[in-house]
């Protein structure tokens, strides 16, 4: 008979909810959740909420309806509705008039409720798994705090903090996020970030009425910036640069009646990732021309490559490996609130778009930062200088993780595939350490199956969690 066992779970979102639940823990075990949001278990960084004194705070959307997210957080999305109104009115009035169609119809499940709003879902699941783990005797704590270092010897894991504090654990379960965003060179400086989440004060501290603040990357992320811009100054004085290498994510609206989504006829097999790519794309622009929208084509196309399997649609394992990156980018989206003040502000010249390639990023510390940029069509570099830059990409083309995730990929504890793009990791999430799993939209192969969209929805995040689960209990089970 086994004595009381230690669990840690370093980190606190979404991905780190979807594996405690999970968990099998007796009475007299322990459960430590550790992260920089611990207290909000389940909220992590991406649906964090902002101090009540933010102007910004739930200016920020969800990049689906709310729908998308479930049901379950769209009848608590309503049952709480009256207290969520008054706060949302307190800070961004606006969206009450993008959102009143839909609201006066009582269809909660259309409106882009603001991302902080479903960090509060979130952390209302992630406390009620803690409850349920500790009324079945497991000692939970939930500590903030910044994990450096994993290590393992004789007696278990042995986990280093930023204070030089040392943990131990029997089971470790990494869930530190997803990929953080490609650099520039020396990008980073009193007025140059390297991402906007979490930089919010001082960037807001740093910005001028009237002055430019560049955005190097057309991402959701950079519809952000614009909202943070509308929530601390008069919207006249918005002045938006935007590098944008691809496109810009699309809206995406669910229309009442509510449209079905499309339905893929690709079988495939395809000679590599070009060929079925090419195929993706004569088939997107035959359901445009039907009418289709980002709200019929995504969970379409999401649907089809659950069922079909990259593996029946390319018969090479390299080949599947590029297609991920490529496949999102046709499917990104963002809210029609802010794409809408974005053509607003374009067309009133306030906001411009530069199409190219950064090829460097010069922070200066007088305040000013210099672009080197290539733009499309052309061969030579120019040069840039703008007051403000904000690094708002997303994952470039080489895996860029944070400093626990980096160090386990360094000591061969976790693998990456042949073109650096994504994690893998084994049916059971299980790493190449015995005890050690990991889970996070950077995982692009599970056991072998390579994915075609990455793990951003909270629903898919939760669904291969409990299917690790269920392998775990098999293996138990035959042993």
């Amino acid at each position: 008979m086994r004595g009381p066992h230690h669990h840690l779970i370093i980190g606190d979102g979404a991905s780190a909810a979807a594996l405690a639940e999970t968990l099998v823990l007796t009475s007299g075990d322990q459960l430590t959740i550790l992260g920089a949001n611990a207290g909000q278990f389940g909220k992590g960084m991406a649906y964090a909420d902002h101090p009540s004194a933010a102007p910004w705070r739930y200016a920020y959307l969800l990049n689906s309806p709310s729908g998308a997210f479930g049901e379950s957080f769209v009848e608590w999305f309503e049952a709480n509705w009256g207290d969520i109104r008054s706060r949302i009115a307190a800070y961004q009035p606006r969206w009450l008039d993008f959102a009143a169609d839909h609201l006066d119809a009582g269809d909660f499940g259309a409106v882009f409720a603001p991302r902080a709003v479903f960090g509060d879902y979130l952390a209302e699941i992630g406390q009620g798994i803690l409850a349920m783990h500790a009324e079945a005797g497991v000692r939970v704590q939930q500590r903030t705090a910044l994990a450096t270092d994993l290590a393992k010897d004789e007696h278990g894991f042995r986990i280093t903090l930023a204070t030089g504090e040392v943990i131990r654990a029997d089971r470790v379960d990494v869930a530190t996020g997803g990929p953080s965003p490609q650099r520039f060179g020396a990008d980073s400086g009193p007025t140059a970030f390297t991402t906007l989440y979490g930089n919010e004060q001082t960037i807001a501290e740093v910005l001028r009425p009237g002055q430019e603040v560049t955005c190097l990357g057309g991402s959701a992320a950079m519809l952000d910036v614009l909202r943070l811009m509308q929530s601390v100054m008069d919207e006249q004085d918005i002045r938006l640069r935007v590098i944008i290498r691809g496109s810009k994510p699309e809206q995406l609206i669910w229309a009442r009646p509510r449209k079905e989504p499309v339905t893929p006829k690709l079988t495939g097999p395809y000679r590599d990732a070009d060929a079925l790519l090419a195929a993706v794309d004569a088939e997107i622009a035959a359901f445009r021309a039907k009418g289709a929208s980002m709200a019929e084509l995504r969970p379409g196309y999401l649907g089809w490559a659950a069922e079909r399997g990259l593996e029946t649609l390319l018969p090479s394992l390299s080949e599947r490996r590029k297609v991920m990156p490529q496949l999102e980018r046709r499917f990104r989206r963002a809210t029609h609130n802010s794409l809408a003040d974005y053509a607003r502000l374009q067309a009133a010249g306030q906001i411009v778009e530069e199409h190219g390639e950064i090829t460097w990023v010069y922070a200066e510390t007088e305040g000013k930062t210099r672009i080197r940029l290539k733009r499309a069509g052309t061969r030579t570099n120019e040069e840039i200088t703008t007051s403000a830059v904000i690094n708002t990409s997303g994952p470039g083309d080489q895996l860029a993780m944070d400093l626990l995730t980096s160090g386990l990929i360094r000591n061969g504890w976790l693998r990456m595939n042949e073109t650096k793009t994504g994690l893998i990791v084994g049916p059971g999430l299980e790493t190449e350490v015995e005890g050690l799993r990991y889970l996070s939209p950077a995982v692009t192969e599970i056991g072998a199956e390579v994915l075609a969209f990455p793990l951003e929805d909270v629903s898919a995040l939760a669904a291969r969690a409990k299917a690790a689960n269920q392998i775990a209990i098999y293996e138990r089970f035959q042993s």
